[in-house]
C-alpha cells in the first residue's frame, strides 16, 4: 500500500485534531519508502520494541507513546537517538497515536467498559466539544440518488438535501469537511462555490475516561477478580474507601489521576486507572483501583492492531507486545 493510504487510515482510526493541546500525535519520522506491505504496533517506542518492528520489516510503526513530545536535536546519547538510528537508516515511518487514540468515541482506549458491559457509559472529561457545519451551495441540476448516497456514506455527515430551487444543503461534522468537499467536487466534476456556517448542535464530544454501570451489583471483592482477569495482572493496589458492593465503575486508562475528583462526581463506586501517587491516594474521595499504567494501554493497542489488520486489507499488520517496567518482588 501506498504509505500515503496507510497514514490516511492511522488518521481516521486516531483523528489528529482530537489530540491535547501538549500532545504530539501524528507523524514522529517521516520515512523514505512509499509502498509499504508491514505494519507493526506496539504501545512504547522504546529502542528494543522499534528494533524487532524493523527487524521484521516493517515500513510503518505505529506506536501509543510519541518518541518525544518537543522538538529535540539528536545531539546526545540515549532512547531518543537509538531510536532515530534504528529507524532512519532502513526508510522506515514512525508514527504514534497518542491522545488522538485516547479520545477516540467508541475506540479502543475504552475496552474496557466493553468488557465489563457498563451501560450509561459517559465520558469524565470532554477534551473537544464540536458542533457540526452547515455547507450549502447551488446545481441548475438535479443531484442523482447515486451522488447524494456517496455523500451521504461519507464520515461525520448528517443529512443531505436539495430544494426545489437548486439549492443543496449537508450538514457535517466539522473535521470531515475537507474530505467531503473533495469528494463532492470529484462527483461533479467542478468544485462550487460552498457556504459555510457553524450550528450550534448537535454537539459531538471527545475526551478522556469514562463512566458506567454494571449489568448487576456485585461485591467489592468479586470485581476485583473480574478487574484482574480483565487486565491479567496479578497484583492490584488499592486505595480510599473501599465500598461494599460495585455497580457504577469508573476508569482511564495511562495516568488517570486527575480524574478521580470527576469520577467521584459522576457517582462511581470504583475507578479503575494506572499511576496512582501517594497524596491523591490519601485524599481520594472514592475507591481507586490502580491496575498500573502498562497493562490498560498493551491491551488497548493489541485491540488497535486487530482494529488496523481490518482496515489495512493490503498489508500485513502485527503486534509487538511491549514489557511492564515494573515487576513485583516478594520474599
Amino acid at each position: 500500500m501506498k504509505i500515503q493510504e496507510i497514514l490516511a487510515i492511522f488518521r481516521n482510526l486516531a483523528p489528529e485534531e482530537n489530540q491535547s493541546s501538549w500532545d504530539n500525535s501524528g507523524v514522529q519520522v517521516a520515512g523514505s519508502v512509499a509502498d509499504v506491505d508491514k505494519v507493526a504496533v506496539t504501545l512504547e517506542p522504546t529502542p528494543a520494541a522499534v528494533s524487532r518492528c524493523i527487524e521484521w520489516g516493517a515500513g510503518a510503526v505505529i506506536t501509543h507513546h510519541p518518541l518525544y513530545m518537543k522538538p529535540k536535536a539528536p545531539s546526545a546519547e540515549g532512547m531518543y537517538l537509538d531510536v532515530l538510528r534504528s529507524v532512519i537508516p532502513t526508510g522506515s515511518w514512525l508514527y504514534a497515536a497518542h491522545t488522538s487514540l485516547d479520545t477516540r468515541p467508541d475506540g479502543p482506549a475504552f475496552w474496557l467498559g466493553e468488557a465489563l458491559g457498563l451501560t450509561g457509559r459517559r465520558l469524565l472529561e470532554v477534551e473537544h466539544g464540536r458542533a457540526p457545519v452547515e455547507a450549502s451551495f447551488y446545481s441548475e441540476e438535479q443531484i442523482s440518488r447515486e451522488a447524494a448516497d456517496i455523500w451521504a456514506d461519507h464520515d461525520g455527515v448528517h443529512s443531505v438535501a436539495q430544494s426545489r430551487t437548486g439549492e443543496i444543503r449537508v450538514v457535517c461534522d466539522e473535521p470531515k469537511w475537507p474530505g467531503l468537499a473533495d469528494k463532492i467536487e470529484f462527483s461533479l466534476g467542478r468544485r462550487p462555490l460552498f457556504y459555510l456556517r457553524s450550528l450550534t448542535a448537535p454537539v459531538s464530544e471527545v475526551g478522556f475516561g469514562e463512566a458506567g454501570e454494571l449489568p448487576e451489583a456485585m461485591p467489592f471483592d468479586a470485581f476485583l477478580d473480574r478487574l484482574a482477569g480483565l487486565v491479567e495482572r496479578d497484583v492490584l493496589t488499592v486505595a480510599g474507601p473501599r465500598p461494599g458492593t460495585v455497580r457504577t465503575v469508573a476508569y482511564c486508562g495511562g495516568s488517570g489521576t486527575s480524574l478521580i475528583e470527576r469520577a467521584a462526581r459522576a457517582g462511581a463506586d470504583v475507578f479503575v486507572t494506572g499511576d496512582m501517587k501517594y497524596h491523591p491516594a490519601v485524599e481520594t474521595p472514592v475507591c481507586v483501583v490502580d491496575v498500573g499504567h502498562f497493562s490498560l494501554e498493551e491491551e488497548m493497542m493489541r485491540r488497535f492492531a486487530l482494529e488496523l489488520g481490518e482496515a489495512l486489507p493490503r498489508a500485513e499488520v502485527r503486534f509487538f507486545p511491549g514489557e511492564d517496567p515494573f515487576s513485583v518482588y516478594s520474599k
